[in-house]
């Protein structure tokens, strides 16, 4: 039989004791207001450090530099040479097979292999050469380092030339431009996406994307340069299959 205590309520607490537990306080307007208020603050806060602005132009050092040697050399060929005179660095320091068949003009010979991959016809040409090095040189160099990527597209440059002689051996036309050792990247890019497991699981490998680059320099060849100019199809894909071929010599570069 239950008491009945004055002291005591139906439920057996004291009617003076203060009860706290399993009170739950709501928030005024004011403090939700706040509340409100501090989390849109960090919000914000967290959005900027999550999309921090970056550079406009962010590429690796490297690829940086070989972009400012190719443009800063046209650019002051263009504002310090007039038309003959920039004639006249073309075709000595330009790639010329007769150099190698007919009469040999010296030291120059030994040089205009390298050369000829910084000097460019236009601003089109160089536009056109300067996007592609940027777009295949930084990956190249993030995966294999500044070094190893310089030294693979001098090598796929100088295996354009090679190839491009040996197609044409007796032209007198002269070869500028840096698309020898740029299609040596993209081979290179190839060979990397491939190696990442970033080209699918085809049977072909990248068989698909070397006949389409060969079957595209073969057809610009024959229809030339949007300026009209003819296009060295040869360096092209010389310097494709060099990237292919030197790829793996040059990741061993210590």
């Amino acid at each position: 039989m239950p008491m009945n205590d004055e002291k005591h309520n139906g439920n057996g607490h004291d009617p003076d004791e203060k009860r706290t537990d399993n009170v739950i306080r709501i928030p005024t307007l004011a403090e939700r207001d706040k509340m409100r208020r501090e989390q849109e603050k960090q919000w914000r806060k967290d959005y900027k450090a999550a999309n921090k602005a970056e550079p406009m132009i962010n590429l690796p050092p490297v690829t940086k530099i070989m972009l400012i040697a190719i443009i800063g050399i046209h650019l002051a060929l263009t504002l310090f040479t007039n038309e003959v005179q920039l004639y006249w660095v073309h075709e000595h320091f330009g790639f010329k097979p007769a150099y190698y068949t007919g009469d040999f003009p010296g030291w120059i010979a030994l040089i205009v292999p390298f050369t000829y991959m910084f000097l460019h016809g236009g601003w089109m040409h160089l536009g056109m050469n300067a996007a592609m090095l940027a777009a295949f040189g930084a990956g190249i160099e993030q995966w294999m380092g500044g070094k190893r990527m310089v030294i693979l597209f001098i090598a796929c440059g100088l295996a354009a030339c090679l190839f491009h002689f040996i197609l044409s051996p007796f032209s007198q036309q002269t070869m500028i431009g840096a698309s020898g050792g740029i299609s040596g990247l993209f081979a290179a890019v190839l060979i990397m996406l491939q190696s990442q497991g970033r080209l699918g699981a085809g049977r072909y490998g990248i068989l698909p994307f070397a006949a389409l680059w060969v079957g595209l320099s073969f057809v610009f060849g024959l229809l030339g340069g949007p300026d009209g100019s003819p296009i060295a199809w040869a360096a092209h894909i010389g310097g494709f299959f060099a990237g292919l071929v030197f790829i793996r010599p040059v990741l061993k570069i210590r």
